[in-house]
């Protein structure tokens, strides 16, 4: 039995050896063996600003196949093999077409022309992506140039399709891949492309040789000879390894460049940590799977609140804080990388509003922590921040997480403070919308007409409703919801006085009837009502639960609609 059972291990062993792939082959594809983290933490000057390889290919792929990746590669190693390889793309499907009206015109156009392609289209209509090939078939051209003639419907989907087509042009790639810094570390000149140390004046590859690297041009006269010959052989060989798919000579050449471009202008240099930094966060979704967390702070707070278990409280309470400490993480790292408070585009401002909802659930909290309110303001903040993270983490075409410069106009204190007070009025009128559909489930069940009887501020100085049996939730819900609808009606009040300030220093005047002015006032007014309604109405918990969610609507409109349907001055936000 021994020997039996001796042979069988010895027989295992030996296949075991005989499958293993021989020393140095990797088994992982060539995209997952590059070493994306020191290419990625290479700086480049882009849009106006010193960002991270990894962040300038996402903006540059993200006009490309938005969100999408492109056959599982992250948009780093795509940037790079389109400008190495870009035979190989001709008919890989990676351009985005958003818009699933065009998306199905364009399959029914080549479904027509060539049947056997109707498994390919399917995919297409389910995923957007499709392959320039497909896109430059005649019928499909024709298609695009009819729909561009629709300048209201589908003029600017088939513009971003050929912006599309563009950029991934190689030579056009190459061209923007500032990564050399000047000698003399002027901050006022444009850096150096890489092509300016490889390619012979006037040469134009073909697009299949174009990675070819001709007689050098003259030495740049603002570098070092030295060098530039050794940066230059760096690109030499990461490109030709790249090309024969030795990932052990990229890694090799991408560390070199990662050692030799900082010595050109090592003063002026962008710190290298910070470089990499920006490289980890993007290549960790921008941190947006907090979400995560914030939902078991969701469940966890639900269960608390409802059974009002003192423990379970606690740990509620304590997985909440885990959560915000996490997004604080996120927003400062943010803050650092960009070098300045995260605030100027659709991404930052309604995952910013989250977290200041969720830091002021953090002080809502300190107040209400002897009454029966305990937990409902950290559960607002849980579903408000949950959901903003959500949406910026499944939804990047529509909150595009790139940093980008702050637009000039923002550049005045007024507007400063007065972004910041909106956005966060904005996070305390949805977590009041939350503490309201609570009160209506309540209702549902049978609650008769509870309201706080000291309003929403007295409850706390009067030390919150009584012990919460039957009716008293009534009192609890209402009260929570009240405390945060004063709140935010300050804030949007003084929101939109310091705008119609900032607008009168910049654009002349301090009001326009912009579509977005109109809508923040439409929900100042909406809750100007509801005080004014629960001063007359009997039923006053309803009424102010209905108008918590009436204001919440019109906030989303405000920020959904105006922001992406209808253009007007505030179109930066």
């Amino acid at each position: 039995m021994n020997r039996f059972r001796t042979f069988v291990l010895a027989l295992l062993a030996a296949v075991a050896v005989a499958a293993a792939p021989a020393r140095g082959d990797d088994p992982r594809p060539f995209h997952a063996q590059v070493d994306l983290e020191t290419l990625g933490g290479l700086a480049v000057q882009s849009e106006g600003r010193l960002k991270s390889f990894s962040s300038h290919a996402n903006t540059f792929m993200d006009l490309v196949s938005g969100a999408r990746l492109v056959a599982g590669q992250p948009p780093l190693f795509t940037y790079l093999d389109l400008i190495f390889r870009p035979q190989a793309y001709l008919d890989a499907d990676l351009v985005y077409v958003k818009n699933k009206q065009v998306r199905e015109q364009v399959a029914v156009a080549v479904e027509g022309a060539e049947p056997a392609l109707a498994e390919r289209m399917a995919a297409f209509r389910k995923t957007g992506l499709v392959s320039p090939k497909v896109l430059a078939r005649p019928e499909v051209e024709a298609l695009l140039g009819r729909l561009a003639g629709d300048l209201i419907r589908t003029e600017k989907q088939v513009s971003q399709i050929r912006s599309a087509l563009a950029v991934i042009d190689p030579r056009f790639l190459l061209s923007r891949l500032r990564i050399v810094p000047n000698g003399d570390g002027s901050a006022d000149r444009p850096w150096h492309g890489i092509e300016e140390l490889m390619f012979v004046p006037g040469s134009s590859p073909e697009p299949d040789e174009f990675v070819l690297l001709a007689e050098r041009k003259p030495p740049v006269a603002d570098i070092d000879v030295a060098l530039q010959a050794r940066i230059a052989d760096g690109w030499r060989d990461l490109v030709n390894g790249w090309n024969r798919g030795d990932a052990a000579a990229v890694n090799a050449a991408a560390a070199v460049l990662a050692e030799s471009l900082p010595q050109v202008a090592p003063a002026s240099y962008p710190d290298r940590s910070r470089l990499r930094w920006e490289h980890w966060y993007f290549a960790k979704d921008q941190l947006t799977s907090i979400w995560l967390v914030y939902l078991a702070a969701v469940v966890a707070l639900l269960v608390a609140i409802v059974y009002r278990w003192p423990n379970a409280m606690r740990i509620s309470l304590g997985v909440f804080g885990v959560a915000l400490l996490l997004q604080t993480a996120a927003v400062l790292l943010r803050w650092w990388i960009a070098g300045r408070w995260p605030n100027s585009n659709m991404f930052e401002a309604v995952t910013t509003a989250a977290w200041f909802g969720a830091v002021g659930a953090v002080l809502l909290e300190w107040f209400a922590r002897r009454t029966a309110m305990r937990g409902l303001f950290a559960l607002g903040a849980a579903v408000s921040s949950m959901v903003a993270l959500m949406t910026a983490h499944f939804m990047p075409v529509y909150l595009n997480p790139n940093i980008s410069n702050m637009m000039p106009v923002l550049h005045d204190v007024w507007l400063y403070i007065h972004t910041n007070v909106i956005i966060f009025s904005y996070c305390l009128i949805f977590m009041a919308a939350v503490t309201g559909v609570g009160y209506l489930l309540w209702r549902l069940a049978g609650g008769g007409e509870a309201y706080a009887r000291v309003g929403g501020a007295g409850s706390l100085v009067a030390g919150g409703p009584g012990p919460v049996r039957g009716p008293s939730w009534g009192e609890v819900l209402d009260g929570t919801t009240m405390i945060l609808i004063e709140v935010s009606f300050i804030l949007l009040w003084a929101g939109i006085v310091m705008g119609a300030i900032w607008a009168d220093h910049s654009w002349g005047r301090p009001w326009g009837w912009d579509p977005k002015e109109v809508f923040a006032l439409n929900t100042f007014v909406i809750f100007a009502i509801l005080i004014h309604v629960r001063l007359k109405s009997r039923d006053k918990g309803l009424w102010t639960a209905v108008l918590a969610l009436a204001g919440a609507a019109v906030m989303l409109f405000n920020w959904i609609v105006i922001n992406f349907v209808i253009t007007g001055l505030h179109s930066y936000a």
